[in-house]
């Protein structure tokens, strides 16, 4: 089984693994939201630091502090 193509929450990535994401894992309220901080299904992403609380992403030249319940419902990839 190819584990590259399984989609796992955000929070489970490695720190510093470029990921990408696939989905959300509720409805169009959090894709909008998740949308309007650029963080849209194709987009590549970094996870900069994960204190098992907060987490903090690079997209694109930007950081991002995501709490761990949103963060939780962004579906990503390995690239």
């Amino acid at each position: 089984m190819n584990t590259a193509s399984v989609a796992i929450p955000l929070p489970f990535a490695n720190p510093g693994e470029p990921v990408r994401v696939t989905g959300f894992a509720q409805g169009r309220d959090i894709e909008k939201r998740l949308a309007g901080m650029g963080l849209t299904p194709g987009c590549e992403i970094h996870l900069m630091q994960s204190d098992g609380g907060n987490l903090v992403v690079a997209v694109g030249n930007s950081r991002l502090a995501l709490g761990h319940g949103l963060a939780q419902k962004i579906l990503v990839t390995p690239v």
